[in-house]
């Protein structure tokens, strides 16, 4: 998927400005150039007010096609904002407008999309479908390809939704590449980007939102003054940066949506961001307020509130909370990853057979989409099945498969934790040198990202078995007890790594937190240490 061109810079407030000023003598084309103005720059009842106007200048002139299309984009704006009933309204006159005056494949081609964007919105997905592709194609047949453009996203999404996610997303790449070639107005340009970047979250399509998303920013930052899809555009941007492990540039990405933002939609996706970056930290008490805030603007908060749960040792209401919303109907995306959680809590403190329901249903989700990201989520899901029936063997492949989707996502969060799963399916099939190189590879990630409460799951399951009754006593680890043999033994950083087939960075880690942990200031207390409490290497 090509990248988009440059963005076409736009000045909204001096366009607003140079109309305003001048309302009472301008023609329908610009008063409807001053409601699309208001429009970008969040002037909402200006914008209707203006729009209504054009649409009359229009009739009075006797450019019905224009006024349709005026009327269109007055429904199609309001039912964006959420305001079902006035978008009715508007939609209701589009089509006492289309009976009353000539045929024509404009005025075909806008009602047939306000028909379909309804059948969609209202479960009628397949008539969704046949009425959107009649609006492409009288849009294409009239010249207008801006309306052809928002007729074939509401296609692309209708087919996504009735089970040919193929056929979707086909559709959703001519829409970017005919918006990325300019030839798209900016009227129709951020709603597409929007809608379809939407989309491919939903449906964890990352490689798509990823490209799209830079060109949405690149479309934001061009047009001076935008409102309406600022807080949207970030919202997307930090999904995909945290999932690139980007997560100080998310958390502050999200922190100026949450602080700017009006649209409760917006608000509930970037407060539920601002809680799983806290969460994922080991911030608890302020991933809670930010879940809370989600809750009440409306966002489903779990699968993330049921693992804060888990984290805080509270698995029987974790595990109660996930079910409650896989009872609620969610989303798509949500319902992906609450079964994926529902997976990892059944297994580790509840019901095998509840786990695997839910990994049958993943897995069934994708196949259907066909995404690396969901692939990835039900081997995953499936090798921990597999883990906990003994059958290390059979996880190793799927967990390896899973972890190579996640690098090739570039996903650093959930490779690292399929490595853990690594190291424990090698440990299982006894071979523990294997599980500790796993180990130490998540650990460099984790650390790295500040996954502190995922660091300390980690810990506890690195340690397993075999330390000194200090060493435990400590918190030393496995590797960290290997480490401090070698230390013992005189061993530089240099050929602890190269013994241990570890980086210096990785082994200068160990060393500091076994210094920490042991209360000590030098390497020569760690060996005297290792000598007192029988950690040091025969010689």
């Amino acid at each position: 998927m090509p990248a988009g061109t440059a963005a076409r810079a736009a000045d909204w407030v001096a366009t607003y400005d140079a109309l305003a000023s001048r309302r009472d003598t301008l023609s329908p084309a610009e008063l409807d150039e001053l409601g699309l103005a208001a429009w970008f720059l969040g002037h909402e009842s200006e914008c209707e007010r203006t729009w209504d106007a054009a649409h009359r200048a229009y009739l009075e002139a006797g450019e019905t096609d224009a006024a349709m299309r005026c009327v269109f984009w007055l429904g199609f704006t309001l039912a964006d904002r959420g305001e079902v009933v006035r978008a009715g309204a508007w939609m209701a006159r589009l089509a006492e407008l289309s009976a009353a005056s000539a045929p024509s494949l404009l005025g075909d081609a806008a009602l047939a999309l306000a028909q379909g964007a309804t059948a969609y919105a209202q479960g009628r997905v397949e008539e969704s479908v046949g009425l959107c592709e009649r609006a492409a194609a009288s849009a294409r047949a009239a010249g207008d390809l801006d309306l052809e453009v928002l007729a074939t996203m509401s296609l692309a999404r209708s087919l996504v939704f009735s089970g040919r996610p193929v056929e979707g997303f086909a559709a959703m790449d001519r829409v970017m590449l005919a918006v990325s070639s300019g030839r798209v107005s900016d009227r129709a340009a951020g709603p597409a980007y929007c809608a379809v970047i939407a989309s491919c979250i939903d449906r964890w399509d990352i490689d798509r939102a990823r490209v799209w998303t830079r060109d949405l920013s690149e479309w934001c930052d061009a047009q001076r003054g935008l409102e309406p899809f600022r807080g949207e555009c970030s919202v997307h941007r930090a999904s995909v940066l945290q999932l690139l492990g980007e997560w100080d540039e998310a958390a502050a990405t999200l922190a100026d949506v949450c602080e700017r933002e009006r649209r409760a939609l917006a608000l509930e996706h970037a407060y539920y961001g601002v809680a799983e970056l806290h969460r994922l930290a080991g911030r608890r008490d302020e991933a809670e307020a930010a879940y809370r805030r989600a809750a009440e603007l409306g966002r489903e908060v779990q699968p993330g509130l049921a693992r804060l749960r888990r984290d805080e040792g509270r698995t029987a209401t974790a595990r109660s909370g996930i079910v409650r919303a896989l009872e609620s109907a969610p989303s798509l995306s949500i319902r992906a990853e609450l079964l994926a959680a529902q997976v990892e809590l059944e297994v580790e403190h509840g019901d095998p057979a509840v786990a695997a329901g839910a990994a049958a249903q993943l897995r069934a989700m994708a196949d259907l989409m066909a995404t690396p990201y969901l692939g990835a989520q039900a081997d995953r899901a499936d090798a921990r099945l597999l883990l906990q029936a003994d059958a290390a063997d059979r996880a190793l492949p799927l967990l390896r498969r899973a972890w190579s989707a996640w690098r090739q996502l570039e996903a650093p969060y959930e490779a690292a934790v399929t490595r853990v799963l690594l190291g424990r399916a090698n440990r299982a099939a006894g071979d523990e040198e294997a599980a500790q190189l796993e180990f130490d590879a998540a650990r460099t990630v984790l650390a790295d990202l500040g996954a502190v409460a995922d660091l300390d799951r980690l810990e506890r399951t690195a340690a397993g078995a075999g330390r000194s009754a200090a060493a435990a006593s400590a918190g030393l680890t496995r590797r960290e007890v290997e480490v401090l043999r070698l230390i013992a033994g005189g061993r530089t950083n240099r050929q602890i790594a190269q013994e241990l087939f570890l980086s210096e960075r990785t082994v200068a880690r160990h060393v500091s937190n076994i210094l920490g942990k042991l209360g000590l200031a030098n390497r020569a207390g760690a060996t005297a240490f290792a000598f007192e409490h029988g950690l040091a290497a025969a010689s």
